[in-house]
């Protein structure tokens, strides 16, 4: 199964969707060869390359080149379509993402005005799995930069920089995070009616992840 690497996307930012560095590697990430024609969607300000194939989405800036990645989690019931629905295309399975990490620490901010921040082990390693939670999330990459819910993206998280190892040294590289809300099948899990609702970023540390973007961090 092909892997991604998170780390090698660095260098692929402000690549124009013409770039042979960035078709070699996404054909590195297709079972087929060659690689998928893309739908491409344009707007004003995005033009959107989706490869429903590869289970992600690239966003490139008509001037700046590629911005940022979508890569989505499909569900594995998808639900039934309705009666007359036109079909909509579906993201397959993504390939397998593999975070690393040059530390084996993350800190936290401090609970009370004054104490210091705190300083918890995690893996160097992180296999995102399709049933990876929010708490898995904050645990590698510590506490988001801003977090928010409403709209179409329902709760989501973000790291403005996290850094990441690279084959050379280091990179730094942006994160967010949407969180797919289980609904009412929250509480038919044993974790859930242990712990009743609670508040929604409570839940939300529950719920396993959406969709993940990396995008380019500004210098």
């Amino acid at each position: 199964m092909p892997s991604l690497d998170p780390s090698d996307l660095a260098s692929l930012f402000s690549q124009p969707s013409s770039s042979t560095s960035l078709t070699s590697y996404l054909q590195s990430l297709s079972s087929t060869s060659p690689l998928p024609e893309p739908e491409i969607k344009s707007y004003p300000d995005t033009i959107y390359h989706n490869y429903y194939s590869l289970g992600l989405s690239l966003a490139f800036h008509p001037a700046k080149g590629l911005d940022s990645i979508d890569i989505y989690n499909p569900l594995p019931h998808p639900q039934p379509k309705r009666a007359n629905q036109k079909p909509s295309p579906v993201y397959s399975s993504p390939p397998e993402i593999i975070l690393r990490f040059p530390t084996d620490s993350i800190s936290l901010p401090p609970k009370k005005e004054g104490e210091k921040p705190l300083s918890i082990p995690r893996q160097t390693t992180f296999k995102l799995l399709p049933n990876s939670t929010g708490r898995d999330l904050v645990s590698h990459f510590g506490e988001p930069t801003r977090k928010g819910s409403g709209g179409w993206t329902g709760l989501w998280l973000e790291w403005f920089s996290v850094d990441l190892k690279a084959k050379e040294g280091e990179v730094k590289v942006g994160i967010m995070v949407e969180l797919r809300d289980p609904g009412a099948n929250e509480l038919l899990t044993e974790e859930g009616r242990k712990k009743g609702m609670g508040g929604v970023w409570e839940r939300a540390s529950r719920w396993e992840w959406s969709n993940i973007k990396f995008f380019k961090v500004d210098q």
